[in-house]
């Protein structure tokens, strides 16, 4: 069935128009702290994006494979949002490495208000986090999750930009989760004709009264290799427990 679910996301960018201009890109991501647990923990991804566009709309989909390396009782972070970490009581805390698919995310965007030079743009983005990770190896809740995202941006040499967002969480057996509230601001400076650097403060609330609620300090660079192939690189820093204390990523984007 989550097979079925995720098929049918994927199937959004199989069905894509010829006419729309279709990205697709690889990542690795890494993230080390103790979220407030007590106890390191360290994950690392690698994930595979399709992204289409036709005029004002976006889809997209992806699949993460994930290895984690933290207590048993302590599941992953995920979802569209990165939601935080939380422990599940039911399960021993003994140290183990798990590795599998992660939860693949699916979604899509509309440009409200569309970019223009030193104009106000917005965009608003529904997605969902499909359970397609183990949730008996503790890779995922096994429940599905549904995010709306607001964003607004001023584009220029100098964009400021920012975003609030809410997550639906799904509830698994045995016990219940709070729905996120996110919001994320900052600034985007242009270099050159073909690269943009850019820093921002991300916030997401607490799931449950097990963790605190997440804030990292992010800058990231964005450039474009040619007219086809981009590279995006991102680093954070955590500044509450609930946070991871480092994370980094890489991007690599080829239109199709």
């Amino acid at each position: 069935m989550k097979t079925l679910i995720a098929a049918t996301g994927l199937a959004m960018l199989v069905a894509t128009p010829a006419s729309a201009q279709v990205t697709a890109s690889v990542g690795a991501d890494y993230a080390s702290g103790k979220y407030g647990s007590g106890q390191q923990v360290r994950s690392a991804s690698s994930t595979f994006s399709l992204r289409a566009k036709r005029k004002r709309v976006t889809v997209f989909a992806a699949l993460p494979v994930v290895q984690v390396d933290a207590p048993g009782n302590v599941i992953a972070p995920g979802g569209p949002l990165g939601l935080p970490i939380f422990t599940d009581p039911t399960r021993p805390a003994t140290r183990e490495r798990r590795s599998g698919l992660g939860d693949a995310v699916v979604g899509a965007s509309v440009q409200v208000i569309p970019p223009r030079r030193h104009h106000l743009a917005l965009a608003l983005t529904g997605s969902a986090k499909l359970p397609t990770a183990s949730a008996a190896r503790g890779l995922g809740t096994g429940k599905a999750d549904y995010s709306v995202v607001a964003e607004a941006a001023v584009p220029g040499k100098v964009t400021p930009f920012a975003a609030v967002g809410h997550s639906f969480v799904g509830q698994p057996d045995g016990y219940r989760l709070r729905d996120v509230t996110s919001a994320r601001g900052g600034v985007a400076v242009g270099i050159g004709k073909a690269s943009e650097v850019s820093v921002s403060y991300n916030y997401a609330s607490r799931v449950s009264d097990q963790v605190a609620d997440r804030q990292e300090i992010g800058a990231g660079l964005d450039t474009a290799l040619s007219q086809r192939l981009s590279l995006g690189l991102q680093g954070s820093a955590g500044v509450s427990k609930g946070a991871p204390d480092v994370g980094a990523g890489v991007r690599l984007g080829l239109r199709l």
